[in-house]
């Protein structure tokens, strides 16, 4: 005699939560990430098809300083407005023969200096942000696999812009010398003398390089590098979310894996 064998109310409990899981609350879970991501988008430039009115891009006046607390042989002051430097005067010690003596230079205002650094930032956040509405345009979520492979899309995304602000890349000698940003300051700075505005994690940056020749390779390097640097609230908001962003994909996709693990176990 044919007798089926009566599924476990354990696993009927757990496909019934699975259910669910897909019906309901995967929705709101992401609503609750976009939320969190729209609000991190207002601290960026806007973006074509977004709400340019929402944006909270405004110009920030900064006074970088040593952090050490010491006057340097850099002083600069800068206007922050969202991936891009306005204005901003800096001064340094120069050494030119056997003197030293204070170079100034100014940001060209008609020309920025792009901060790449946030620009891909908010490119990769605008991502996220459009992976999830195009995802919740359509009709519901229907297996697992669906929900994890677009959590895995925004959590790279979001890894990514992340990851932008809060590790710098290191540039090569070329990459700094030639830098196109360079172009901006006027009067132009000595030929032995490369400058590098950057992101790390919610501090602005300004390096100043000395080059010379070195002694052992007789090829161009850098003999000194001095920086100043300030703590900037916008950029350290912007992390925070990002952070909390991600911590809420990872939850949600975790809690999908589990069931569905359970789920093809039984």
């Amino acid at each position: 005699m044919d007798v089926k064998r009566k599924e476990d109310p354990e696993i009927q409990t757990l496909r019934h939560e699975l259910d669910w899981l897909l019906r309901d609350q995967v929705h709101k879970v992401l609503e609750e990430i976009s939320s969190i991501l729209l609000e991190c988008s207002r601290l960026f430039p806007s973006r074509p098809g977004h709400d340019e009115n929402k944006c909270m891009v405004t110009s920030q006046r900064l006074l970088l300083n040593s952090a050490n607390g010491s006057n340097g042989s850099v002083k600069c002051m800068v206007t922050l407005v969202g991936d891009r430097i306005s204005e901003g005067d800096i001064s340094f010690k120069h050494k030119q023969g056997k003197d030293n003596h204070t170079y100034k230079t100014t940001i060209n205002p008609e020309i920025s200096w792009k901060l790449q650094q946030v620009q891909d930032a908010t490119n990769f956040l605008y991502g996220a942000i459009n992976t999830i509405e195009e995802q919740e345009e359509r009709q519901g979520y229907t297996s697992c696999t669906q929900v994890t492979l677009l959590l895995d899309k925004v959590i790279d995304s979001l890894n990514q812009g992340r990851s932008a602000l809060a590790f710098p890349k290191r540039k090569s000698l070329e990459e700094l010398v030639y830098n196109r940003n360079m172009q901006t300051l006027r009067p132009s700075v000595p030929n032995d003398v490369a400058l590098s505005f950057y992101v790390h994690a919610s501090k602005l940056i300004l390096s100043v390089y000395h080059l010379g020749i070195n002694a052992s390779t007789h090829q161009t390097d850098i003999i000194s590098r001095n920086q100043v640097e300030c703590s900037v609230q916008w950029l350290n908001e912007a992390l925070m979310l990002f952070t909390l962003a991600l911590q809420r994909c990872q939850q949600l996709k975790d809690k999908v894996t589990l069931l569905e693990q359970i789920g093809s176990g039984s």
